[in-house]
């Protein structure tokens, strides 16, 4: 059996880094996008920009937690300091809002689709919108938080997570026991199952309802229907949901294997080896998102191309001015 090793923590500790610093770019990236550019600046991506500050509170989170695990001697790193608890808290937020926001999405932008309406201009709908994304769960966190849950594993790192907090498990034998699977699926993984189902039927209805759509009219597109502030290149967001997967994938099987109980020497081996996909995907969603609806959109490509290179040329403009005023003052 091969156990975890400090090269396999530092190895986990740089991707986890990595990740998290791209993913913490590529979101706040993402948000400049959306106030500088008015052709990103639609109802939906309004959603989507409170879903890439739920990614970024993770992204941050896992900087955090990751930075201080490293900076703690080996003995304490079974206990739950005061930066572990408060990191723990931010994830546990960040991670349910996110879940919470990618159904919000989803569910407005099917309600779009199928009613023609704009219901953001409703706010009703707001309020209940931001209730669901920020104050349920925030308040999941504070009710962990009051109970002491929120902490390090100390059941060996396997309750699928990294080398950040989640939740406290301080049991001395190898078991996980029920009420600790409860409160873990109570605090992230059950709403990120119902993520997964819900998003994913949810988007292929609307793939669906485009595919019999185009049949009927080839002239069909998201951008023709009134009512909506939507464009075409809106479609992408039906692959949202494949980022989801692929990115938080890793950390739903460990926390399969996990609550199991399951400590065979293959078992524990694809969870070592699951481990780097995980510090690499759970931190990664607001670089998903940011790839997905701003690189990959030529559109968006060819305003941060026109961006900077009208940047260079004022630069070269004003170093030019500067250099002729210089050689007048010279003259004089």
């Amino acid at each position: 059996m091969r156990n975890t090793t400090e090269e396999d923590i530092k190895a986990q500790a740089a991707i986890t880094l990595t990740s998290a610093s791209l993913s913490l770019l590529g979101g706040l990236t993402l948000l400049v996008t959306y106030f500088r550019i008015s052709e990103f600046q639609t109802s939906v991506h309004r959603l989507l920009v409170f879903l890439t500050i739920a990614d970024i509170l993770t992204a941050f989170g896992f900087l955090l937690g990751t930075a201080n695990f490293l900076r703690l001697d080996y003995e304490d790193r079974n206990s739950s300091d005061p930066v572990c608890v408060a990191q723990s808290f931010i994830t546990t937020f960040s991670c349910l809002a996110s879940f919470a926001w990618t159904s919000i999405i989803a569910v407005h932008l099917y309600l779009l689709i199928r009613k023609q309406r704009d219901f953001l201009g409703s706010r009703m709908i707001k309020i209940l919108y931001h209730f669901i994304g920020w104050v349920l769960p925030v308040v999941a966190a504070i009710i962990l938080l009051a109970f002491g849950k929120l902490g390090r594993d100390t059941h060996g790192s396997r309750t699928a997570t990294g080398l950040w907090c989640w939740i406290k498990i301080t049991n001395n034998d190898d078991v996980i026991h029920s009420t600790d699977t409860v409160i873990m699926f109570m605090s992230g993984k059950l709403w990120e199952l119902i993520t997964y189902v819900l998003s994913f039927y949810v988007y292929m209805m609307l793939k669906l309802n485009t595919y019999l759509e185009r049949k009927k009219d080839s002239t069909y597109s998201w951008r023709s229907m009134n009512g909506t502030d939507l464009r075409n290149e809106d479609e992408r967001f039906c692959f949202t949901w494949l980022i989801l997967y692929v990115l938080r994938l890793w950390g739903t099987i460990r926390f399969f294997l996990a609550i199991s109980n399951a400590d065979s020497d293959e078992e524990r081996n694809a969870d070592n080896v699951l481990k780097y996909f995980h510090c690499a995907g759970d931190s990664a969603q607001a670089l998903g998102n940011f790839l997905l609806f701003c690189v990959f959109n030529k559109n968006i490509r060819r305003e941060y191309r026109e961006r900077v290179v009208g940047c260079c040329k004022n630069r070269k403009h004003g170093a030019l001015v500067g250099n002729s005023s210089s050689v007048n003052y010279r003259s004089m």
